[in-house]
């Protein structure tokens, strides 16, 4: 039984795919009705796409973030990515939902002060990108031990907000809406197994800390936290692990 689609063994799905849509054409070119009617259904077919879900971080690999400019780590609980494939054909859109649970931090400042915090992701928009989705296992897919996988291309971008900061064991007010002014973009590129069962896939990203704004409560504490959190060169590790594929019900299918 394939997880895709509960009746077509999985190495068999993209020439499946093709044949139908080459025995359709044939079909409706003998009949203009039936054309046209192909053609309005068609965006809705597209539209419903492959779901599928992945684990963000697992015990081997939790997310962590390597912060630049204090040298210190960031690590996050396990989070969720939740996608949709749109098509499968060549390159097509892929887009998903990033929910990475918000979590506390220890660092040290200026090389000596110890300072704790809350650190929290803001998605800013759903997750895009491209994917080509491949068939085989003795091809691409090989690398990751399963008979269909994806080569993927996804850009998040997230708020990172700050909250609950102390430091030297004092609280450094930064009010309700200390985040970064523009979203940080994440890009991961992977290639991700697509059925059961699956490896993990470790991903590395290097990312750029937008300036804060909205920091401080009696007086304006951007600055300071921009000067010691902001800059280029920072890096995102983590494992993705497959939930999920397609709208079957559980244990492996997405739900409908």
């Amino acid at each position: 039984m394939s997880v895709l689609t509960g009746r077509v063994p999985r190495a068999f799905l993209l020439p499946a795919v093709l044949g139908l849509g080459a025995l359709s054409l044939a079909s409706a070119s003998a009949d203009p009705a039936r054309t046209q009617q192909q053609a309005e259904q068609a965006p809705s077919v597209a539209q419903a796409g492959l779901k599928f879900g992945f684990y963000v971080g697992d015990e081997q690999q939790p997310t962590t973030s390597h912060v630049a400019k204090l040298d210190s780590d960031i690590t996050f609980p396990q989070g969720r990515f939740d996608g949709m494939i749109l098509g499968f054909s060549g390159k097509v859109p892929i887009t998903g939902k990033l929910a990475i649970p918000p979590t506390s931090s220890y660092f040290v400042s200026f090389r000596f002060m110890p300072a704790t915090g809350d650190v929290e992701l803001i998605p800013d928009g759903d997750a895009t990108g491209t994917v080509h989705v491949k068939t085989g296992n003795t091809g691409d897919c090989k690398a990751v031990g399963t008979r269909i996988c994806a080569d993927s291309d996804v850009t998040n971008k997230v708020f990172i907000k700050l909250s609950n900061v102390k430091v030297d064991g004092k609280v450094l007010d930064v009010g309700p809406n200390c985040r970064t002014a523009q979203s940080a973009t994440v890009n991961i590129k992977a290639l991700m197994p697509l059925e059961f069962p699956a490896p993990s896939v470790k991903v590395t990203s290097t990312f750029a800390t937008p300036a804060f704004t909205g920091c401080g409560v009696r007086e304006d504490l951007s600055p300071l936290l921009t000067g010691l959190v902001s800059g280029p060169g920072n890096t995102l590790v983590t494992n993705l692990k497959l939930r999920c594929v397609g709208s079957g019900g559980p244990p492996n299918g997405c739900g409908a």
